[in-house]
């Protein structure tokens, strides 16, 4: 089963559209992807995924399944980076 699905919006956005996608307050909705007047598809994600990355990652480290000899440091500093420019640009 996906947890995701497909529909279209027509502009200006309808309320009925709008409750489409809004998910009331994006509880369970992680990601959006937008497609610009242009075709360019961009895709927004919420900061929690990138915690729950970082969290596997360490869960996945302590129980040996990934192996990293050395950088698990600066491998938890990329993530908390973009983490914390995407929480920038949102203020």
């Amino acid at each position: 089963m996906s947890d995701s699905f497909e529909f279209t919006l027509h502009s200006p956005l309808t309320k009925e559209d709008w409750n489409k996608i809004s998910d009331a307050e994006l509880e369970k909705t992680m990601s959006v992807t937008f497609q610009t007047p242009q075709g360019k598809q961009v895709r927004y994600i919420k900061c929690e995924v990138l915690d729950k990355i970082r969290a596997e990652l360490i869960q996945s480290i302590q129980n040996g399944t990934l192996k990293i000899e050395s950088g698990n440091e600066e491998l938890f500093r990329i993530i908390d980076k973009y983490k914390a420019e995407s929480e920038e640009t949102q203020k």
